[in-house]
């Protein structure tokens, strides 16, 4: 699951633009027992606070990010209504469990 993080992140970021980028800081020095390796990543809860912000409230440029994110909520809601397309396909799972059940 760890191994296509970054690609998820960029194409959230890039190609779909409903989300910010943030800053990772590497520091050295610092153990981290379960990677093992001699550093570990770093977000300031400063870059998490900018990039919520940038999302919820626009700005830097970010007022299309906000756009997008409100447009593809509104498609999600729609989807999970009755007779959207996640509500059309749960059901048909169900269906098929049922029937494949007997």
């Amino acid at each position: 699951m760890y191994a296509e993080q970054q690609f998820n992140a960029f194409e959230l970021v890039r190609e779909v633009e409903v989300a910010v980028e943030i800053r990772i800081e590497y520091r050295r020095g610092l153990h981290s027992e379960m990677d093992g390796r001699d550093g570990v990543m770093i977000v300031s809860e400063e870059e998490i606070e900018r990039g919520v912000r940038r999302v919820m409230y626009g700005g830097d440029g970010d007022d299309q990010v906000r756009k997008k994110v409100k447009e593809m909520s509104e498609k999600s809601v729609k989807a999970l209504m009755e007779g959207g397309s996640s509500f059309d396909s749960v059901g048909r799972f169900v269906c098929d469990v049922v029937n494949n059940l007997a």
